[in-house]
């Protein structure tokens, strides 16, 4: 098994780190093992999870499908590493 990163950004400014977890939580499901949301409340807030898969390329489909997905009506962006490090430029 591997383990992949994926951040995720474009917050809304709006929700709690417990919101975003939870939304998270259930977008994910069995996949996530660690979800942590930094900054929530502000415009630079980002959440990051562990994703544990047999499939190195499930992270970049499960990051398309979240940014197909918004939370509070804004749309969010996301993207995987399977290197385990997706680095914090959020653009």
């Amino acid at each position: 098994m591997s383990t992949v990163l994926l951040l995720i950004w474009n917050l809304p400014r709006r929700c709690a780190a417990t919101e975003v977890r939870r939304f998270l939580e259930h977008e994910l499901g069995d996949y996530a093992s660690d979800i942590a949301v930094y900054g929530a409340g502000t415009p630079d807030a980002y959440a990051q999870a562990k994703l544990t898969t047999e499939v190195p390329y499930i992270g970049e489909a499960i990051a398309q499908r979240l940014c197909q997905r918004r939370l509070r009506d804004t749309p969010l962006k996301a993207r995987a590493s399977a290197s385990g490090d997706a680095s914090t430029r959020l653009h």
